[in-house]
This record gives structure tokens, C-alpha cells and sequence, in this order.
């Protein structure tokens, strides 16, 4: 009888020890292996925001269409940082700046602007800049400056029938974590160039003319 009993509790034991090694080795491995899989597949994007531009709060057509060309000729700097062509990279920027104000002289709409105003009056000194720099650092500066200011243009007086794309790298090697217009979700970097590092590039916003 002593035997039967001994035996009936060694058998419990043993099925509650299995009962807990099964329910551990769930408890380890189920939320583990989820922990990773979440990870692993379900990194979403971040969002990018697009804006859709109003007709009736930008410029004429006329002003917008000149816009365009300076977008097509900013792209053509863009392109020749990317490239680390410093040659192009000087004359497409000198080309551009004077476009900027050959182009636009006789618009009214701009020479009642005083931020276009600022830049006319400061056109020379900008221009000369733009000249002396010879080293892909200093241009690649440059064009983040004249980023900046065409944001601002852009986004006041707009472009014609036109979708571009406001791009931004969070390289610590790009100048200062700066932005950059394309003409596409093309991820080639002006401030990386041959390093052609496109994993921290992302589209930061859409705009809709």
C-alpha cells in the first residue's frame, strides 16, 4: 500500500514538473520569438507629409513657369554634387544665380517681394561666393543655402503643374542633417555624393503644384 502511494506521488510530480517545463519554455520562447518577429516585420516607414498646393494663393502662371526652369537648373547642381563633379557644380550655380535674376527683372510680383528683393540686393556678394569656391565641401554648403532660400521661393509663388519631393538625410556626414529638392523619390545625396549612402535618405515631403 505504502509502495502504491509513494508511486502515485512520484507520478504527480513528475506530470506537474512537465506541466512546468512546457509552460517555462512557452513563456520564454513564444513572447521572444514575437518580440523579434514584431521587430523584424513590422517596422513601418515614417510617414512623409504631402502638401498640396493652392493655385489661387501662388503666382501667375507666367512667374511659376520661370520657376520651373530655376527648379531644372537647381537640379542640375544637385545632380553634379551628387556626382562630386565640382566643375559643373560652380558653373551650374553660377548659371542658376543668374538666371534667378536675369529671369525675373522685369516681374512685378517678385520686385514687390522684399525677401526676392534682399536676395537681388544681395545678389553679387552671393554670386562671387559662388565663384571663389573650389573645394566640393565648400560648394556642397553653398548649395544648402541656396536650398534653403529656393524652399522659401517655391513655397510662396510655386511651380507650374509640378510634383517635387523635399528630401532629408540623418547622416551625421551630410552638412547638417540638411534637406534637398528632387525632381523624384531618386535617393542620391548632393551632401554624400560618391558615398551614394541612400539607407538615410528619406522623402520628408510631397508638394503638389
Amino acid at each position: 500500500m505504502k509502495k502504491l502511494f509513494w508511486l502515485i506521488i512520484i507520478c504527480i510530480c513528475k506530470v506537474s514538473l512537465f506541466a512546468d517545463v512546457k509552460s517555462s519554455q512557452a513563456a520564454i520562447i513564444v513572447p521572444g520569438d514575437s518580440v523579434i518577429f514584431k521587430r523584424g516585420i513590422y517596422q513601418l516607414p515614417e510617414s512623409e507629409v504631402e502638401i498640396v498646393f493652392d493655385e489661387s494663393n501662388l503666382a501667375p502662371k507666367n512667374v511659376r513657369m520661370i520657376f520651373n526652369e530655376l527648379f531644372k537648373q537647381y537640379i542640375l547642381v544637385k545632380d553634379a554634387l551628387v556626382y562630386g563633379d565640382s566643375f559643373s557644380a560652380t558653373r551650374n550655380t553660377l548659371r542658376l544665380l543668374d538666371d534667378m535674376k536675369s529671369k525675373t527683372k522685369d516681374l512685378d510680383d517678385l520686385n514687390k517681394d522684399a525677401r526676392w528683393v534682399l536676395f537681388i540686393k544681395n545678389y553679387d556678394r552671393i554670386r562671387s561666393k559662388a565663384e571663389s569656391t573650389t573645394f566640393i565641401s565648400e560648394q556642397r554648403f553653398l548649395f544648402n543655402e541656396i536650398t534653403n532660400g529656393l524652399q522659401n521661393f517655391i513655397k510662396q509663388f510655386g511651380l507650374y503643374n509640378k510634383t517635387i519631393y523635399l528630401m532629408q538625410c540623418s547622416s551625421d556626414s551630410s552638412a547638417g542633417n540638411s534637406v534637398w529638392f528632387s525632381g523624384s523619390r531618386d535617393k542620391k545625396n548632393p551632401y554624400l555624393g560618391l558615398q551614394n549612402d541612400t539607407t538615410c535618405a528619406k522623402v520628408k515631403e510631397v508638394w503638389k503644384f
